[in-house]
C-alpha cells in the first residue's frame, strides 16, 4: 500500500485506460519484470494479470474498477508518490476502500478495518495541521 496503510492484499492493482499504446506499454512492463504477457483472469472478466519475478502478481483493470470507480474519477483524486526514481499516481485511500468493499473478496474484507482506521488517522492529522 503506497498511501500509508500497513497492509496489502498480495497483489498490485493497475487501473489504466484501455488504449493500444497502454496495452503496448503493459507488454513492455511485463517484459521488464520478467513476467508473462497480460492474461485474462477469466473468460467472463475484462481484468487481466501479469505474473512475473515480482513478489506479487499484477492485476490490470481497464477503464474502471469495483465500486463503480472510473479511471477518470480515480485519477482526479490520486496523489503522486515517489518510489525510487519513479513517480507513481496512487489512488486515494477512500477510493481503495470503496473498491475493496464492492469487490467483497475475503482478502479485501480482511484489510478493510485497517484501511478505514488508517483513513481516519490521516483525516485527523490533516485537521490538526
Amino acid at each position: 500500500m503506497l498511501d500509508g496503510a500497513p497492509v496489502t492484499t498480495q497483489d498490485i492493482d493497475l487501473l489504466i485506460r484501455d488504449t493500444r499504446p497502454n496495452r503496448r506499454k503493459l507488454v513492455r512492463f511485463a517484459d521488464e519484470i520478467g513476467g508473462s504477457a497480460p492474461m485474462p483472469v477469466s473468460e467472463l472478466s475484462k481484468v487481466e494479470w501479469i505474473e512475473g519475478r515480482l513478489a506479487v502478481p499484477v492485476e490490470i483493470h481497464y477503464d474502471r474498477i469495483s465500486g463503480g470507480l472510473t479511471f477518470s474519477s480515480v485519477r482526479s483524486r490520486a496523489q503522486i508518490v515517489a518510489v525510487g526514481d519513479e513517480k507513481l499516481r496512487v489512488a486515494a485511500l477512500a477510493d481503495v476502500i470503496r473498491s475493496k468493499q464492492a469487490a467483497g473478496r475475503p482478502k479485501d474484507r480482511a484489510v478493510l478495518p485497517i484501511l478505514r482506521d488508517t483513513l481516519a488517522v490521516k483525516k485527523k492529522l490533516e485537521e490538526g495541521m
